[in-house]
């Protein structure tokens, strides 16, 4: 197949790769259709087996890219944070604003993950542990520093990643929820990203900081 000129390479590149994380959220990887990838990006099927090679080499590739907008967008939110626990107060931000604004990691995540990781390779496991190496980090910094109690950093990792990937996917449960009234008038039912954000520092200085006042303190 002959080489596409520079700009429609990295256009079509894009293009399919937008639709590709609408088709894979919706449907998983099983059964979300190369043919309507193409259709939805408007490029002959061809273009994306020139880009990917395969359906799974463009699945991963739409993996690897969330875990690296995740693990990147972390890194760079805690980075002036002065204190391990800031840190973590900016980490979990972090994690909620960028699982919102890419409506398609989630849904993407939590079918990998209810399926095994299947479809994970070496390349995209390793994407994955991004996320766990910055946890590590501040835990470390925090221990180091005797702000934080020893924790075990994957166990925390997962609790930081469940909690906030979990609340950004039933969002439209708790709206089902709010316009039925099945708690009642007056439940209180969070909305946004402000209140986790609140009540996940509040659990993590409980279970993290040595220092009664940092531990009161959110």
């Amino acid at each position: 197949m002959p080489r596409p000129p520079k700009s429609s390479l990295r256009d079509s590149r894009a293009d399919v790769l937008s639709a590709a994380r609408a088709e894979f959220a919706a449907r998983g990887f099983s059964g979300a259709g190369v043919d309507r990838i193409a259709l939805q990006a408007g490029v002959n099927k061809a273009m994306i087996y020139y880009h990917f090679k395969s359906k799974i080499g463009l699945y991963r590739e739409v993996l690897r890219e969330g875990f690296r907008r995740l693990t990147t967008d972390a890194r760079a939110s805690i980075a002036d944070a002065p204190t391990a626990i800031e840190k973590f107060d900016a980490y979990v931000g972090s994690l909620l604003r960028t699982a919102s604004a890419e409506p398609h990691i989630v849904p993407i995540l939590l079918r990998e993950l209810a399926g095994g990781g299947r479809n994970f390779d070496a390349e995209t496991l390793r994407m994955v542990t991004g996320l766990f190496l910055v946890v590590k980090e501040i835990l470390d910094e925090g221990q180091a520093s005797g702000e934080f109690r020893a924790a075990d950093p994957m166990l925390t990792h997962f609790m930081v990643m469940g909690s906030t990937m979990l609340y950004v996917a039933n969002e439209p449960v708790r709206a089902q929820v709010r316009r039925a009234g099945v708690l009642g008038r007056k439940a209180r039912i969070p909305r946004g990203n402000a209140s986790m954000a609140r009540h996940l520092a509040t659990v993590l200085r409980c279970t993290l900081c040595v220092d009664k006042e940092a531990s009161d303190h959110v």
